[in-house]
């Protein structure tokens, strides 16, 4: 799979079944000596040493069993030296039957803290996320970060009066896949006027427009009305509420009368994103998580972050085993794909141990001096 990712399949999920192989190219590949990976499945259960194989300089493989599983948790250890990478002490996950996206995360600097791009990778990488869409005020450092990151698309922020409507065509042309608003944090009611040359270029441009949803200035109400006026652009309400239940019932409400409107589940419990499925349909809801407002350990933080009794990865894990595939599936991967075109992991055909062992050589060299 072409990606940054430390740990991932080799293969798409069709072809992940009894038993699969997955790559590793952290921390410990280049000077490990005899790496495990030290797994368990659907939440650490039965955890089991699984010793890797080096295939070239930079990759180890293992293969692992898939069949009635959900999910692998691992981490790598090198066996001779204690050495471990545990990705921040939030560990690794990936997803067997689906390549998940997280359609609601931040970067607004380097580094390990809050916000910072090293602690969304660790996040990511802990709940298996493959891509993600990602925003900030900050569009020229969004713009560096995602041209870097492979698994990053990004959104372009806008707010009444800037930026200038002509940049955001240009970033949209150059790659952005929709528009960012932030009534809130950028203190303008939801439904202002002052929006509609943005709202303009996104119907022009074909391209979703998602808005933090919460009280007061964000209020459902108030984006009920942009989605009013401009029927032909996609709206998605991050968070779907950030407050008090009575809130997400009346953004449903509105979504379940309005076609343009799609609901993101970050900071919702699994009772919570069941219920919205049941009420919406499972075409319009989607999972984001607003990472990495928690940092690195943003996905399983403990104690919980999600209204203080799940992290994200158990209530992912929770979904999982209570959604048929098939909705599961749409709500952590098909549905934003779709909504916002983003395209599929391609995966490389790196050769197997095996065959890497029958390649041809090179001959030896014939020139004077040269070392055998």
């Amino acid at each position: 799979m072409t990606s940054d990712r430390p740990l991932q399949w080799r293969t798409p999920p069709a072809q992940r079944t009894g038993r699969a192989r997955v790559r590793y190219t952290g921390a410990l590949a280049r000077d490990g000596h005899a790496l495990v990976l030290h797994v368990g499945h659907d939440g650490w259960s039965s955890p089991v040493d699984v010793p890797m194989e080096r295939v070239d300089e930079h990759g180890w493989e293992a293969e692992v069993p898939t069949d009635d599983r959900l999910v692998l948790d691992c981490v790598i250890r090198d066996d001779p030296t204690s050495s471990c990478d545990n990705n921040h002490n939030a560990d690794y996950r990936l997803w067997i039957a689906l390549d998940p996206v997280d359609a609601h995360v931040h970067v607004r600097g380097p580094g390990d803290d809050a916000l910072g791009l090293d602690s969304l990778r660790a996040a990511a990488y802990s709940g298996g996320m493959t891509h993600a869409l990602v925003s900030w005020r900050d569009n020229e450092f969004v713009d560096i970060v995602a041209a870097a990151v492979p698994w990053l698309t990004r959104l372009v922020w806008v707010r009444p009066g800037g930026p200038d409507p002509d940049s955001v065509r240009r970033r949209l042309a150059g790659g952005a896949v929709g528009l960012k608003l932030h009534p809130a944090y950028d203190a303008y009611p939801a439904d202002t006027p002052g929006l509609d040359p943005y709202l303009k270029v996104a119907a022009h441009a074909r391209v979703p427009v998602t808005v933090h949803s919460g009280p007061g200035p964000a209020d459902p109400d108030l984006i009920r009305r942009l989605a009013e006026r401009f029927p032909a652009v996609p709206f998605v309400l991050y968070h779907t509420y950030l407050g008090p239940a009575a809130g997400r019932r009346r953004a449903s409400r509105h979504a379940q009368r309005l076609p343009n409107l799609h609901l993101e589940t970050s900071w919702c419990s699994s009772t919570e994103v069941e219920r919205l499925i049941d009420e919406v349909g499972p075409d319009r809801v989607l999972f984001g998580s607003d990472a990495a407002t928690d940092g690195p350990v943003h996905y399983v933080r403990r104690p919980p972050n999600i209204e203080m009794r799940e992290n994200y990865n158990g209530a992912l894990l929770r979904l999982a085993q209570r959604l048929t595939p098939a909705v599961l599936r749409k709500l952590l991967e098909d549905n934003t794909r779709a909504l916002f075109g983003l395209p599929r992991p391609v995966y490389d055909a790196w050769p197997t141990p095996g065959e890497l062992r029958r390649l041809p050589r090179p001959a030896p060299s014939k020139r004077t001096g040269d070392n055998p």
